[in-house]
């Protein structure tokens, strides 16, 4: 998947190209007699199974010895292979596009208002498999952002779930999370918001320093304490996958920007207006520091006071994600009572806090009334 999304941009970094002909030689080793087997023996998994040699097809490389085997198993017979979830569904409809050469959009459209796209993301509870289910959708619906779509929402409604997801992962320290949810941006071909901006601008910086963007289980100490031949399996075990998604968020921008006005080709600049608001030093207020973010609350706190203001509503999500989790009404009504002295703007999160007080006033009634002799 990196060597598709990175390959358009082989020319505009030095030392790309020749890695990523290293990679598609790395790629292109797989046993075909092998894979040959087990298509015939699992053919319900088969795009699954074909996934390498899908992608490198795509890009006009690979062994074509499998062809033939493959138009017998995509073709009319094809097996469907076991239930799959919304997003997975998309997955199996873009891996069947890269096999026909067609942006699949018929046969995506249904899985598309099956999927989490479709509805008001849950930012109170949701988890972070709930996260990935959107973050993936966006992937597999608009083939890394080379595709435009219909889709089961306004795309603003779609654009704020990121945006309060993606505060959550900061104020948890996943970056792993955070960088799938960025590629919301250049895939739906958004311009950055400001949270959107700083958190881009804020991975860089830490896989710049790192030279890999630390996964949610890696652990600095840990590291330090490995004899060097052990340090980098650590790194492959706990950040391997952070580092992938991130090199996806990567080129999804730089091909984004290579195809759009000169205007949006600044990579994680922002838009220093669009979410205009005050009060990031009242919900601050509301935020004791955190020992798994402490990269992100140091970046913040580094930041103008302007941008820092311009970031007020999603501190106010992630002060009620940590009041939802702890089960902490009075702090609920507290987050929602400050954001609304600053004149923040109602958002999904805040939405979803009033009507959890409303059910939490629902409890009580029931709690009472059960009280009540006879």
């Amino acid at each position: 998947m990196l060597l598709r999304a990175a390959y358009p941009l082989a020319d505009r970094e030095p030392g790309l190209a020749p890695a990523l002909s290293r990679l598609a030689d790395e790629l292109d080793a797989t046993n075909a007699e092998e894979l040959a087997v087990r298509l015939c023996l699992h053919p319900g998994i088969a795009l699954d199974l074909a996934l390498v040699p899908l992608h490198l097809r795509a890009l006009g490389l690979g062994d074509r010895r499998l062809d033939s085997l493959l138009s017998d198993l995509l073709g009319t017979d094809r097996l469907r292979g076991p239930e799959r979830p919304a997003n997975r569904q998309l997955e199996q409809v873009w891996l069947q596009g890269l096999w026909s050469g067609e942006a699949e959009h018929a046969s995506a459209a249904p899985a598309l208002s099956a999927s989490s796209l479709a509805w008001e993301f849950d930012h109170l509870a949701g988890t972070t498999d709930d996260a990935y289910a959107f973050t993936h959708a966006i992937l597999y619906a608009t083939d890394h952002g080379r595709h435009r779509v219909a889709l089961p929402r306004p795309v603003g409604e779609i654009e704020s779930d990121a945006e309060a997801i993606l505060a959550v992962a900061l104020d948890a320290g996943n970056h792993d999370v955070a960088a799938e949810v960025l590629w919301t941006w250049p895939m739906l071909g958004l311009p950055w918001t400001p949270l959107a901006a700083a958190a881009g601008a804020f991975l860089a910086d830490v896989s710049e320093s790192n030279g890999f963007l630390p996964g949610p289980g890696f652990d600095p100490v840990v590291y330090e304490g490995l004899p060097l031949p052990e340090r980098d399996d650590h790194v492959l075990r706990t950040s391997y996958h952070t580092t992938l998604v991130h090199g996806l968020l990567l080129a999804a921008t730089m091909n984004r920007d290579a195809r759009s006005e000169p205007a949006r080709a600044a990579g994680f600049a922002g838009s220093p207006t669009a979410h205009g608001t005050s009060g990031a030093d009242a919900i601050t207020a509301l935020l004791p520091s955190s020992a798994t973010a402490t990269a992100w609350w140091s970046r913040f706190a580094q930041l103008p006071a302007a941008r820092r203001d311009l970031l007020a509503p999603s501190l106010v999500t992630m002060a009620l994600r940590r009041a939802a989790t702890a089960a902490d009404l009075s702090a609920v009504q507290q987050a929602l009572s400050v954001a609304e002295e600053c004149g923040i703007a109602e958002s999904p999160p805040t939405r979803q806090a009033r009507v959890l007080l409303r059910r939490a006033v629902a409890c009580a009634q029931l709690s009472v009334v059960a009280d009540v002799p006879g």
